[in-house]
């Protein structure tokens, strides 16, 4: 018997991006079990990427190469959700024929495999990021078409539950773990590399500079602990971001909480490439090792190795995870398995983090419902977060040690990729593969022709007869019927207007009418309608005809 053919898709694996590093801790994972034909399908990889050269699987790059025609650029670029995959899927699966296609990403990285024509040919695992409630319903509705989805983490699993009645195959969390790098290190000596005071107690975070990382709350409350505590000048705030970036104005916040003397920042020398501590110069200021001047805040373009970032991390007493949502928050992980004890907002997955670890969480003040997605966001509590910074430096020094000594143990207990792996492993082994003369090798091919919009409907038809219609006539898919995509057509024709889709597929809706801040609603009728129908159809067409000729059949 052959072996199943499992294909991942995500971001490559030769890059350290989050999603990334679970793809290729996973595969390695199943690679080191011999039991699988593995391969990868990977969004910002090119095809016959030379980066990809030692994977150990099939490598398959989403992006076309330089010297590919210009058409095939053309179609690449046509789409900005091309990038995710929807560009290369059906020829992948063609050439690997996967019995399984599986997914870890965002929903609108991920949702083109529900929507292939070949969908009928591989189960589907996913593993979306979940990081506010309520989820919007196209999301939903695609999580629980899957045949299988995990978490992240428990939280982001209860709320797929519940919103989806239980009607959702879901398989339990299987969170990601850091890096061998990331173990305790001697606080002392890593503050005295980074030219850190090393008496300073010290409150430090590792979060991009982006919106719902809570920057100017983080600010707030750990400047109500130096209004309130006896001695402000033994502490410390010490932020891992960038600036600028797609977030707040760092130097306009530490001016307008007076905290310039306190908060410390990652630079990297230009010349040497070491990282070094700073209280804030700029973007760019003089690097300590060469003298001159060019050294920039580490960013997520320019960053630290795995080893420097845990040597930042061991120099903390606390680390804090201060964000109004998270699909995960890995630095709270990492931080755990340096023995640095865990604060955050006790909200989303952090919920299940902290409870893991054994950390300290936060409560929110409030939740508020965010317009641009209709899920809940959580209002920090600072003054509540001041009073939690106060009662634990002010535990003794052998209760500080105990905690930390704690949460390395639970990241030992929790958050291994070992365990995480071997809950795929079960998934993969629980399928019963069928024959390739009943999926990819299967003669019968569904190509059919589309029926011609009629020049008039008679006067009593409704919306919901016309969905009906254009669904099983049109598009020729009768088991779509009662599915998300025929109540959106319904809605849109009574409506007569769309909200925006993303990468102008119809059937990929952007949760609200919203982007960018601007309202984005077009006219809508049902030829339009239509129109997308045949076009869906058409491109069941083309794939099946293709399939036909790969095999012969």
């Amino acid at each position: 018997m052959r072996k199943k053919r499992i294909l991942f898709c995500s971001e490559a694996t030769f890059l350290n991006t989050g999603y990334a590093t679970y793809a290729r801790e996973i595969l390695n994972y199943l690679h080191s079990t011999g039991k699988y034909e593995l391969a990868e399908m990977a969004s910002y990889g090119i095809r016959n990427d030379p980066r990809a050269a030692g994977t150990p699987w099939k490598f398959f790059g989403v992006q076309p190469p330089e010297n590919a025609p210009k058409e095939e650029h053309d179609q690449y670029h046509a789409s900005p959700v091309h990038q995710f995959g929807e560009f290369a899927f059906e020829r992948v699966c063609l050439e690997f024929q996967p019995d399984i296609v599986c997914d870890i990403r965002d929903f609108w990285m991920l949702d083109f495999a529900e929507r292939s024509p070949f969908r009928k040919f591989f189960k589907w695992c996913i593993m979306p990021t979940v990081d506010a409630a309520p989820q919007a319903r196209q999301w939903i509705a695609t999580y629980q078409s899957a045949d299988a989805c995990f978490t992240y983490s428990d939280w982001a699993g209860d709320v797929l539950k519940e919103q989806t009645g239980g009607k959702i195959n879901y398989l339990g969390s299987s969170p990601p773990s850091a890096h061998p790098a990331y173990r305790p290190m001697d606080k002392i000596q890593c503050r005295t590399d980074f030219q850190i005071p090393t008496h300073l107690n010290i409150i430090g975070t590792v979060m991009r500079n982006q919106r719902r990382k809570l920057y100017p709350d983080l600010f707030a409350a750990f400047r109500r602990l130096l209004d309130t505590c006896e001695h402000p000048s033994m502490y410390a705030l010490y932020c891992h971001t960038g600036y600028p970036d797609l977030g707040w104005d760092i130097p306009e916040l530490l001016q307008q909480y007076e905290l310039s003397s306190y908060v410390w920042f990652t630079y990297i020398c230009h010349e040497t490439g070491r990282p070094f501590a700073s209280l804030f110069k700029g973007p760019f200021t003089q690097s300590p090792f060469t003298g001159t001047f060019g050294s920039q805040l580490s960013n997520v373009r320019t960053g630290l190795s795995y080893e420097d970032l845990a040597k930042v991390m061991n120099c903390f007493d606390l680390y804090v995870q201060y964000a109004n949502c998270e699909g995960f928050g890995l630095p709270q992980v990492e931080a755990a398995a340096c023995g640095v004890p865990v604060m955050g907002t006790d909200y989303s997955a952090m919920e299940s983090v902290l409870r893991n670890l054994k950390g300290f969480p936060i409560k929110p003040k409030a939740l508020y419902k965010e317009l641009e997605t209709g899920c809940y966001r959580a209002v920090p509590d600072n003054d509540l977060a001041a009073d939690h910074f106060h009662e634990f430096f002010d535990l003794p020094e052998e209760d500080r040690e105990i905690a930390s000594k704690t949460v390395r143990e639970q990241f030992l207990r929790y958050y291994q990729w070992d365990k995480s792996g071997k809950k795929w492993e079960d998934y993969f082994d629980s399928v019963d593969i069928l024959p390739d003369e009943q999926t990819w090798k299967s003669p019968h091919l569904d190509i059919q022709r589309p029926e011609p919009m009629p020049t008039e409907f008679p006067p009593q038809t409704t919306a919901a007869d016309l969905a009906r219609w254009l669904i099983i006539n049109v598009l020729k898919s009768p088991e779509k019927a009662n599915s998300f995509l025929e109540s959106r057509i319904v809605r849109d024709l009574l409506y007569r207007s769309v909200t925006a889709s993303v990468g102008g597929i119809y059937e990929n809706e952007m949760s609200s009418m919203f982007v960018n801040g601007q309202a984005q609603r077009m006219g809508f009728n049902v030829e339009q309608a239509y129109n997308h129908m045949v076009a869906l159809r058409n491109k069941i067409n083309y794939w099946e005809d293709q399939r036909r000729k790969v095999f012969g059949l």
